[in-house]
């Protein structure tokens, strides 16, 4: 890597390391995707509520907005499914035609969270060959990748969160106002793209206003409000409420029949109120959810990957939710040594490190305060903020500590290998790593 770095220009190595990460994270999500051809974990609930969308058209109730299982059922209606499976339970057979469909959206947005991942630390700066280590390390996490190949909200979850920072970025360094006044109204689809997969979601916007603070101390600059602010924050707020009223606009018109959702709430034909007075019944359900779940785990755990999930078995193979142990653990561990390193030699951490350190924080520590079963998966927007961090972090070491970026490459490597067998459902239940079964 360093003998490539030498012999090309810093912008034909961008590019290759672009088009690198693309063709691998395209690779990963779409090698066997109909693999299994059965149900597996919440595609038992996700599958029902794409059924009432494409097809039924009978009302259903979810605790996230829409937006997302509208995209999956608009492409299995491309499909020319027709909505004959049930998704009665979990390991139940379908067939492998709408079933690529099924999972194509979580696979598109997958596909592209390391990239975005990549430009967003180039963008801060980052050298390529770190960079690309960074994006790497997303692209062979097993976790996210078994979120990205099945019917789930995170990968959209997740690339709607850097795609929102990404844009803030850009258009804080953009000139002329023109330019300024796009990227706000681009930052103002991508989070609502965000917060349309699950409200989670709006622990972005704390990021943004960490970076405008950031922005104002460092430039010495006190905010004001002018034309330009002014039309910034209109075209971001536009953006906003076209896109995330549009989901729900689509999600009244297409439930038109009554359903297992008339239970919950009974639409008035009033566009604004539905919607108002459905997210208060979205968040009292979230809220009265008391169940306990076998496989829920105490959010003071995820970083360690204490509870890992079963989430399919059939005939001796297995798929695992389980992360790449060291991108989970080793992104930790070295976060903390080198934040120490660099509190002990007084050397400043950068800009962005700070960021990352907030934006981790804020992504997960609003978990301490939910009182529902949660799921080693609702870790994923901390690990990709924490990621990020360990990759400013290492490319800000001086030289002499010997850490070069192909060194982390194969570790990264070795662990994906060892996690992959139980990523991708190939093996029997009595080849499962010793290790992947005592932290179960």
């Amino acid at each position: 890597m360093e003998f490539l770095v030498r012999m090309m220009s810093e912008k034909s190595l961008e590019r290759l390391a672009t088009a690198a990460i693309a063709t691998i994270s395209l690779f990963l999500h779409f090698v066997n995707l109909t693999h299994p051809s059965q149900v597996v974990f919440d595609e038992f609930h996700f599958g029902k509520f794409v059924n009432a969308y494409c097809c039924t058209h009978q009302t259903i109730f979810d605790i996230h907005p829409p937006h997302s299982k509208l995209v999956m059922a608009w492409l299995v209606k491309l499909w020319g499914y027709d909505g004959r499976f049930a998704f009665e339970s979990i390991g139940q057979a379908l067939d492998t035609g709408p079933l690529m469909a099924f999972r194509l959206w979580p696979a598109i947005v997958g596909t592209l969270i390391p990239v975005v991942g990549f430009i967003l630390l180039r963008v801060w700066g980052v050298r390529v060959a770190w960079a690309f280590t960074g994006a790497l390390a997303l692209a062979l996490d097993n976790g996210i990748l078994i979120q990205t190949r099945i019917m789930a909200l995170d990968g959209q979850l997740l690339l709607g969160s850097l795609l929102t920072v990404l844009f803030f970025e850009l258009m804080l360094r953009a000139r002329p106002a023109s330019r300024q006044i796009l990227y706000a109204f681009l930052v103002g689809l991508a989070l609502a793209m965000t917060v349309s997969a699950k409200f989670t979601g709006l622990a972005v916007t704390a990021i943004l206003g960490f970076r405008l603070f950031q922005h104002f101390t460092i430039s010495g600059m006190k905010p004001r409000w002018n034309w330009t602010v002014a039309a910034k924050f209109t075209a971001g707020t536009v953006a906003f409420l076209l896109l995330y009223l549009a989901g729900w606009k689509l999600h009244f018109m297409w439930l038109t029949l009554p359903g297992p959702g008339t239970a919950f709430y009974n639409p008035t034909g009033n566009f604004l109120e539905d919607v108002a007075v459905l997210h208060k019944v979205m968040v009292m359900a979230n809220d009265g959810i008391k169940t306990a779940h076998p496989w829920s785990s105490p959010w003071w755990g995820w970083p360690f990957m204490t509870k890992p999930i079963y989430y399919w078995v059939n005939n001796g193979a297995v798929i695992y939710f389980v992360g790449n142990p060291v991108v989970w653990w080793g992104s930790l561990a070295a976060t903390v040594l080198m934040l120490g390193q660099f509190a002990a030699s007084g050397r400043s951490r950068g800009l962005y490190a700070d960021l990352l350190v907030f934006g981790w924080i804020a992504a997960y520590l609003p978990y301490a305060l939910v009182s529902r079963g949660l799921f080693l998966y609702h870790y994923l927007p901390p690990l990709v903020w924490l990621v990020l961090l360990t990759t400013v972090l290492f490319s800000r070491m001086p030289v002499r500590s010997g850490v070069r970026p192909y060194h982390v490459i194969a570790m990264l490597i070795c662990g994906f290998i060892v996690t992959m067998p139980v990523t991708f459902g190939f093996i029997g239940w009595k080849d499962i790593p010793v290790w992947l079964l005592n932290l179960h």
